[in-house]
């Protein structure tokens, strides 16, 4: 686990300043348009799901080895705190929880097999 831990690490920091930048960018919108809550929840999921992406791709290209075990553990702790926070918020597990935890780890997967099948620049 300690061989993968640096390139976790630097997939997390790109998820979060993926999210960041991403959720700024939305809330801007939305202070300007009237925006309905089904759009609001999709883009919920699109942006945490491309984060998931972008973060197990980031870490595939720095370790290099053993794409879909990176982009398990990475969508795993990824799912296991998008459970822990609908457990917390709703008191129980709903369907969008459950689509979100599938995307994520889904999204977290392709990125990491994509991220090892593709030639390292520097």
């Amino acid at each position: 686990m300690q061989f993968y831990k640096k390139g976790i690490i630097t997939g997390f920091i790109s998820l979060t300043a993926f999210i960041i930048v991403s959720i700024l960018l939305f809330g801007t919108i939305m202070t300007l348009i009237d925006v309905p809550d089904e759009i609001v929840n999709i883009a919920g999921t699109l942006i945490l799901s491309t984060g998931c992406f972008i973060a197990s791709y980031t870490s595939t290209q720095i370790v290099r080895n053993n794409g879909l075990l990176q982009g398990l553990i990475v969508g795993g702790i990824i799912s296991t705190l998008l459970l822990i926070i609908g457990l917390i918020a709703n008191k129980t597990l709903t369907i969008f929880c459950f689509e979100k935890i599938i995307s994520c780890t889904l999204l977290s997967v392709i990125g990491s097999i994509k991220g090892i099948n593709t030639k390292h620049c520097k």
